[in-house]
Parts: structure tokens; C-alpha cells; sequence
């Protein structure tokens, strides 16, 4: 009887064991309702859609990062770029925590799509410092790249061998999404762009912003400011740092560590900006760099109790 009791025990204990989290079935639904929209062609109404969908998946870092893959074609669709940028970050941000792109439940066909404007639209900086997105680095850079000037012209095409042959990129631009002819084309071969009198101004702009004491959403206007610059010239040291401090002051540190690793370790004449890095990259997940950056920012750092609480943290 005893026996009989304790099995009933635990039967009606297994039965009442809290389940895992799922997703709601209302953001269920709205995932569906927004692929269903992009399939007809509403990209607009499908991105409205797909981005409140993504809200309820929180939780759910594979399941959210199938959503942003479609919210992010669906903005590419609409021409929205600034919020395919931003849905890019929030997707390099949970595939950096929890490899949730990678893992995520998505078709061949959709991810390829995903993947080939992720090479027409983010920097090769920026795909190169995500591991799962150095292929797609890989492939940009391929793409870009000219014929060999060696190569012989095909029989019947007129061309006598007196000029180098056009860009292999360009032999196959029907082929090709129209931005990455765009920024073919417009490729200087003396080297990137230097930074405009308008980026210098956002610039300007950006760090005013930071030296005051700002309103959360004065140093979210900030980052704005930064990475626009930041993205558009990712060979530009000073803008990637920006960037990276800008992140640091809203907690981004995923965006932060990102924006820090492009643009490399500051010098030892900017110990606060290695304290940013630090953190940055110790809180999204990669102590060991940040120990070692640490290190070497504490001897020109004014020491304070944040500093110092940090430096236990890092540290040990």
C-alpha cells in the first residue's frame, strides 16, 4: 500500500513539473501571419509583422533568430537599410551568446537568400568578426575581386588584348544583387573612401553627446550617430572606437566588443578606452582578452570603485 501511495506521489509530482518555456501561440501567429504577408509581397506589413513576432521570441534564441532572419529580408524587400542593419546586429548578438543563427530551424532556401544580402549589405569587417560569418567575408572579398590581368580574351569578343579585362565581378552583374554592383562599380582602387566632412560632423555630434550627462536615450542618439559612420568605414580606426565607446555607455557589449575588435586594442595613451574594451569584451563573454587588455590599462588608469570592482571581476 505504501509502495502503491509513494508511485502515485510521484506520478502527480511528474504530472505538475513546470514545462520549458515556449513561445506564445498570439507570436506564433504572427510569424506565421508575416511570412504569409512577405509570400504575397507586403514587405512593409510583413516587417511591422515579423518585428512584434520577434518580440515574443526573447526567450527563445534559436526561435528568435529564425524570426530576425525573415524580418531582416522582408526589411531588405521594403528597402528599409537602416532597420536590416539593426536586425543584423540583434542576429550577430544572439548568434555571439548562443550560436542561435547557426542552430536556428530555417530552410536552405531562406538562409541562402539571408546570406546573400548579408554580402551585399554589411561590410566585410563586420561579417569577418562574427565566426559563423567569415564565409560570407570570404565571398564578398571574391567577388570583388578583378580578373587576373594575364587572363586570355575569349575568341570572337572583339577584345585585342590592349586593355586589362573588366572586373570578373562586373562578367556576371545580371547575376548579381544591385548593391553589390553599386558598390563594385564605385570602388576606388587607391584605397577606401576617407571620411566626409558629414561623417566628421556625426562624429562631432556623437561625442558631444557622450560628454555631457546624457539621457539614455541621448546616448542611444550617440551610438546611432557612431555606427552609421562606424559601418560605412569600417577601415577607420578612430570611428570604430566611437562606435565601440558608444556601445560601451548603453551596455551593448556585444556591439561594443565587435566595434572594439575591428578597430583594435587604443594605445596605452587611452587607458579609459582600454577599460571599455575590457568590459566589453569580459561581459559578452571573452575574459581571457579582456584580462589581459585590463592588465595593461590599470597602471595609466585613475582608479575609482567601479574601476576597482571591474578589476576584482576581470581579475579575480
Amino acid at each position: 500500500m505504501k509502495r502503491a501511495l509513494l508511485l502515485l506521489a510521484l506520478t502527480l509530482m511528474a504530472a505538475v513539473r513546470p514545462t520549458p518555456a515556449a513561445v506564445e501561440p498570439f507570436y506564433e501567429s504572427l510569424l506565421r501571419e508575416g511570412i504569409l504577408q512577405y509570400d504575397r509581397g507586403d514587405y512593409a506589413a510583413s516587417a511591422r509583422t515579423l518585428r512584434i513576432a520577434c518580440f515574443g521570441m526573447l526567450d527563445e534564441p534559436k526561435t528568435l533568430a529564425g524570426c530576425l532572419s525573415r524580418l531582416a529580408l522582408a526589411q531588405d524587400r521594403a528597402s528599409d537599410g537602416e532597420g536590416f542593419q539593426d536586425t543584423f546586429r540583434r542576429l550577430a548578438e544572439v548568434e555571439e551568446r548562443f550560436q542561435a543563427y547557426t542552430g536556428a530551424d530555417l530552410t536552405p532556401e531562406i538562409r541562402a537568400a539571408l546570406e546573400q544580402r548579408l554580402v551585399a549589405r554589411i561590410p566585410v569587417a563586420t561579417l569577418r568578426s562574427i565566426p559563423a560569418f567569415r564565409p560570407l567575408a570570404d565571398r564578398k572579398e571574391a567577388q570583388s575581386k578583378p580578373s587576373s590581368p594575364e587572363a586570355k580574351p575569349r575568341r570572337g569578343t572583339g577584345n585585342t588584348g590592349s586593355q586589362p579585362p573588366a572586373p570578373a565581378v562586373n562578367a556576371a552583374s545580371t547575376t548579381l544583387p544591385p548593391a553589390i554592383e553599386a558598390s563594385s562599380a564605385s570602388a576606388d582602387p587607391a584605397g577606401p573612401p576617407p571620411l566626409t566632412p558629414a561623417d566628421r560632423d556625426r562624429m562631432t555630434q556623437a561625442r558631444r553627446l557622450l560628454g555631457q550627462e546624457s539621457k539614455v536615450k541621448d546616448l542611444k542618439q550617440a551610438y546611432d550617430m557612431a555606427r552609421e559612420v562606424a559601418d560605412a568605414h569600417p577601415e577607420s580606426v578612430e570611428a570604430q572606437h566611437l562606435a565601440a565607446e558608444s556601445a560601451y555607455r548603453i551596455s551593448r557589449w556585444a556591439d561594443a566588443a565587435r566595434y572594439f575588435r575591428r578597430g583594435g586594442e587604443p594605445g596605452e595613451n587611452q587607458p579609459e578606452l582600454q577599460f571599455y574594451m575590457a568590459v566589453s569584451l569580459f561581459e559578452s563573454g571573452d575574459p581571457q582578452s579582456a584580462a589581459a587588455i585590463l592588465k595593461r590599462s590599470l597602471p595609466n588608469l585613475q582608479r575609482t570603485p567601479y574601476v576597482d570592482a571591474y578589476a576584482r571581476k576581470i581579475l579575480g
